[in-house]
């Protein structure tokens, strides 16, 4: 499934607004670093908010061949040794996330789910086509909502979740409701899997890209974290390696990662 890489890197990435531009999707101005990473085999995996429909959909469009990340680390897909594809679901289930959240609308606040709405709803509110919405809505171990209510109550919405053994995390258009994972864990994760995967001595290093608060956890335990500029402002971390695009999107995401590939393809060739 994945071919030993000129040097010893992954790179996890989110998707909506990182490296899909946050109006129409596109992954084009990311041309050139996607194909670098195509041509050294490094791996590129998604870790992302979408569900598996979509992020399926998505890696057979880009010819992605990776393992990857759903639901802000709720899902992780991977292979073994014979090709064989498993999930890992370090967090709660969809159906128990459902119940607490049907519990909390009764104890009086105020939010929509996606569960709540149709796939049409989806579509406006995201601007995915009404089949991507319906992917959208086919979950595991997360929920995104809209916020109904006053700010101020978003504390105390978080505490009843976590009295539950679920988390609120703030993304770039919803707040995501899951159980005890996040996207970081795809990066302890995939560190142990590619070392024993390529027959590493050390684990292999991880750049990871991201511009929303829910890829905060990610950028902060990467060896090489690049913040993308948000919709909404921009990141600031304590990683000391951390540096951030000068554009939004593919093309931040293009202009940083390159420059930095071929960095350490340099070194690592002892140039």
């Amino acid at each position: 499934m994945s071919s030993t890489p000129t040097l010893p890197v992954i790179v996890l990435t989110d998707l909506d607004g990182t490296l899909l531009d946050h109006n129409d999707y596109s992954t084009s101005a990311a041309r050139d670093a996607l194909s670098f990473l195509q041509q050294h085999n490094i791996p590129l995996i998604f870790n992302t908010s979408k569900t598996q429909p979509e992020v399926t959909q998505l890696r057979r469009q880009l010819a992605n061949t990776s393992p990857y990340v759903c639901e802000n680390g709720g899902a992780i897909y991977y292979f073994d040794n014979e090709d064989a594809w498993h999930c890992e679901l370090p967090g709660a289930g969809y159906t128990d996330i459902l119940k607490v959240l049907n519990q909390l609308r009764k104890d009086g606040f105020n939010f929509r789910g996606f569960n709540d709405m149709t796939d049409t709803e989806v579509a406006a509110i995201t601007g995915l086509s009404i089949d991507d919405a319906h992917h959208a809505r086919q979950r595991a171990a997360t929920e995104p909502l809209l916020w109904r209510d006053e700010e101020d109550k978003i504390p105390a919405f978080r505490e009843a979740l976590m009295a539950h053994g679920l988390r609120l995390l703030k993304g770039g258009r919803f707040y995501h409701v899951m159980g005890d994972a996040d996207k970081a864990s795809a990066v302890t994760f995939f560190k142990e899997f590619y070392q024993q995967h390529w027959g590493l001595d050390e684990a292999p290093l991880v750049i990871s890209l991201g511009d929303g608060e829910n890829d905060r956890a990610m950028l902060e335990a990467s060896d090489y974290p690049v913040v993308i500029p948000g919709e909404s402002g921009t990141l600031e971390l304590t990683n000391p390696r951390a540096q951030t695009a000068d554009f939004k999107g593919p093309k931040g995401w293009n202009h940083t990662l390159l420059p930095l590939l071929e960095k350490l393809l340099k070194e690592n060739c002892g140039g």
